[in-house]
């Protein structure tokens, strides 16, 4: 078990090989799964798996599992993403939780501890969040954590938000970031 990060109810820790059954739990879900192209199957599970596997030797990082402490029950994953939107490389705050782990805090709790990794660990200047519009959960997530709505982009077949937290210094064009205007 490695851990990444721990909250005062939560740890993340790496996803292995052995989790595709845990993830499962998320990606065959079609209440999680409600904002996504589709609910997955187990073998897409697994190659989705063997994605996080890889993103964490190319980029050293992706999704964690999100465990409940004391007792370590499976909550859910979350982490940063790395992804390409029109052009532009980005660092997502992603998770996905178990929907009877819902209304609990525990996705605000996840992202912003993936939100304070990704600043004080790896010196991340911008983390941005993916949502689509009628997720209306991820965008007060999103929210609490101080995250401002810059635009909408095409993403995997939908129209999505993307909403940027608190940046760093750094300039900035005003063309992609109107909201500082």
């Amino acid at each position: 078990m490695r851990l990444i990060t721990e909250t005062k109810r939560l740890k993340l820790i790496k996803v292995t090989a052995a989790d595709v059954d845990l993830v499962y739990l998320l990606t065959g879900n079609k209440n999680v799964m409600e904002f996504f192209p589709k609910v997955l199957s187990y073998d897409e599970t697994q190659q989705m798996v063997e994605k996080i596997l890889y993103q964490y030797t190319e980029y050293g990082y992706s999704y964690w599992k999100v465990l409940l402490k004391p007792g370590e029950q499976f909550v859910g994953i979350a982490g940063l993403l790395h992804q390409e939107i029109n052009g532009e490389v980005e660092t997502e705050i992603s998770y996905r939780m178990l929907p009877m782990y819902w209304n609990n805090g525990y996705a605000t709790e996840a992202a912003k501890a993936c939100k304070e990794y990704g600043e004080n660990t790896l010196g991340k200047r911008k983390l941005i969040s993916l949502i689509h519009p009628r997720n209306h959960a991820s965008v007060r997530v999103a929210q609490k954590l101080g995250a401002k709505k810059t635009k909408s982009v095409f993403f995997i077949g939908e129209e999505h938000d993307i909403y940027v937290y608190g940046i760093r210094s750094q300039v900035l064009h005003r063309a992609h970031y109107p909201f500082l205007a």
